[in-house]
């Protein structure tokens, strides 16, 4: 492949992981590679690489003889993916208040109680972007690299509940407050209140995402209702 065939194939990936991480395509739908070649403006076969590619991301679907498809919104996939996150980032942070020096905590520390001082003003995205790089720099206090790509892959295939759910002032506030009581324990290395304060964080996230889902649906599909 050459150099520039491959940043064919790049942009194409990217802009199509957008449109599928907020459901810009219908869930389950079928994606159909001409089209989306000629929004594109490009041929078909990088069109079909990204495709591919997104397959391995969890974000398309192929049926052999009936094409690509946009992955479908489901109350037991986000419930999994939630314990997923879980399960990596106890892990990150059982590994970084082990090991990580205290000046790295404290690093941690300062820089995020001074984001979350300004967090009332952003706007969603901004909040969304907001979270995720707190849960990203936190897990990377252990400094493996493996285990930030999974949680990469994760928050592209939970951002659109993650945006619905931030979407609300009390969850709003809530999350910035559980993301403060996070750090202080984070700063005292204080192992098992970190990973009870996260452990509720994120339930209490995946338990409201449940209850969104349905809402969720409805709003992509409200163009549909005549």
């Amino acid at each position: 492949m050459t150099r520039s065939s491959k940043a064919t194939v790049d942009t194409a990936y990217e802009q199509l992981r957008d449109r599928l991480v907020t459901f810009g395509f219908k869930p389950g739908s079928r994606l159909n590679e001409s089209e989306i070649a000629i929004e594109l403006s490009m041929s078909r076969a990088p069109v079909r690489e990204a495709l591919s590619r997104l397959i391995a991301d969890g974000l398309v679907s192929f049926e052999p003889g009936r094409g690509f498809f946009c992955r479908r919104l489901s109350v037991s996939e986000v419930n999994e993916l939630y314990e997923l996150r879980f399960d990596l980032e106890s892990g990150a942070l059982n590994a970084a208040l082990a090991a990580a020096d205290d000046a790295a905590l404290d690093r941690f520390a300062t820089t995020w109680q001074q984001k979350h001082a300004d967090a009332d003003t952003f706007t969603l995205d901004e909040l969304v972007s907001l979270d995720e790089a707190f849960h990203l720099e936190m897990s990377s206090l252990a400094q493996n690299t493996a285990r930030l790509k999974y949680l990469e892959n994760i928050n592209y295939r939970i951002r659109f509940v993650r945006r619905i759910n931030l979407d609300t002032g009390p969850r709003r506030v809530g999350g910035i407050e559980e993301h403060s009581d996070l750090i202080d324990a984070i700063r005292r290395r204080d192992i098992d209140n970190a990973i009870g304060l996260l452990r509720h964080h994120l339930q209490r996230s995946a338990d409201e995402v449940r209850l969104q889902v349905q809402d969720a649906l409805n709003r992509i599909y409200a163009d549909d209702v005549a």
